[in-house]
């Protein structure tokens, strides 16, 4: 059986998740199979949770990237082929990895076992906005070094997916891409905006057309600023469980998630991405997701949570010191739960920058 194997990367709130989700969603719906391998430095994973209440079948790579657990994302790869038997797998790396043409494409077509599928497209995503600062010399809001990793994303990319085109008007998206143009000649590029199911289809087509294929080309790449870039990130990882009045849930989380923008702000901790997933009664349930740039109306995203218990998983990854980002969230959910005499039960909780990659394989 032949496995189509499709590895996404890009950085922090580019809008991996919701792409894989939208062209799962369209493949599932012309009857194929379709698996996910999610990635992350953290252990407790909005985004598996999340593709797990959509039906798609999800397995994970944690406690860091694809490329210094390379034997376990070959692990999990066999355990979607063995239990789900797919047609497609997507492998979505986390967001602070690059180098990945090096450590994961290159393995994976010459060392891996011969029943693994090897990697058909590679696909990189990028905020245009956050692009857009970048290629005309506009300020960004990372410090270098993570800037540093931003660009070597871009510069590796099989296909540079510009998403949320939607969000930027036509006349800056097209000064945009004749610079993009000029400086990476022959890269494929893609606008797209994921949310329009017209844009994912185009986007499989070019997968399955061969127009994404994986660079043939290992990266130059500096590994001291690459691990500086990711150690200047801060992971924190939260699940809490508030015990509220009924049908007041849905006003908790507009308070926990303005509070929680207000004080990052306020303490100019630049958003990697902030993503939670909120589960009330039967049937109520949301994922919110908030990148670098502000985005608008997040407020209609949330249910009406009609229940007293109120479940929530929160992924941050901020550029900051993890300490300073685990006090910030601590004090916003005391401060909320006795403003509205509500009780807050913290279950697990981990907070880290990531080690100094260390990748498994590296070839040339």
């Amino acid at each position: 059986m032949t496995v189509d194997l499709h590895i996404v990367g890009g950085f922090l709130g580019s809008g991996k998740t919701t792409a894989i989700i939208g062209a799962a969603r369209h493949l599932m719906d012309q009857g194929k199979k379709v698996g996910v391998v999610t990635n992350d430095q953290g252990r407790y994973l909005v985004d598996t949770a999340f593709f797990q209440t959509l039906d798609v079948p999800a397995v994970e790579v944690t406690g860091g990237c694809f490329c210094c657990n390379y034997d376990d994302l070959e692990g999990q790869l066999a355990h979607l082929r063995d239990t789900v038997r797919p047609d497609v797998i997507f492998a979505e790396s986390v967001g602070s990895c690059a180098d990945i043409v090096a450590t994961v494409v290159k393995p994976l077509l010459t060392l891996r076992g011969s029943d693994l599928p090897a990697p058909s497209s590679f696909s990189v995503f990028t905020d245009a906005r956050l692009l857009r600062r970048r290629v005309l010399g506009m300020p960004m809001p990372f410090s270098d070094d993570v800037v540093y990793l931003f660009d070597k994303q871009i510069e590796e990319a099989g296909m540079l997916v510009v998403n949320k085109r939607d969000l930027l008007a036509d006349e800056h998206l097209e000064s945009m891409l004749s610079v993009l143009e000029a400086r990476y000649p022959g890269k494929a590029l893609r606008l797209q905006n994921s949310l329009d199911l017209a844009d994912l289809r185009g986007w499989v087509r070019a997968m399955e057309f061969g127009e994404a294929a994986p660079p043939a080309e290992s990266l130059e790449m500096d590994y001291e600023r690459y691990g500086a870039g990711e150690a200047a990130l801060a992971w924190l990882d939260e699940a809490l469980i508030f015990t509220v009045p009924e049908h007041t849930g849905g006003m908790v989380v507009h308070r926990l998630v303005a509070a929680l923008l207000n004080r990052l702000q306020q303490s100019s901790m630049t958003i990697g991405h902030l993503k939670l997933l909120v589960k009330g009664g039967e049937g109520e349930e949301a994922k919110l997701s908030f990148p670098t740039l502000e985005i608008e109306d997040w407020q209609r995203g949330i249910p009406a949570l009609t229940g007293t218990s109120l479940t929530v998983l929160l992924n941050a990854r901020v550029e900051a010191s993890a300490q300073e980002l685990h006090g910030l969230v601590h004090e916003v959910v005391a401060a909320l739960t006795a403003e509205l005499q509500v009780t807050a039960q913290v279950l697990d909780v981990a907070y880290f920058h990531p080690p100094m990659p260390n990748p498994t394989h590296r070839l040339p």
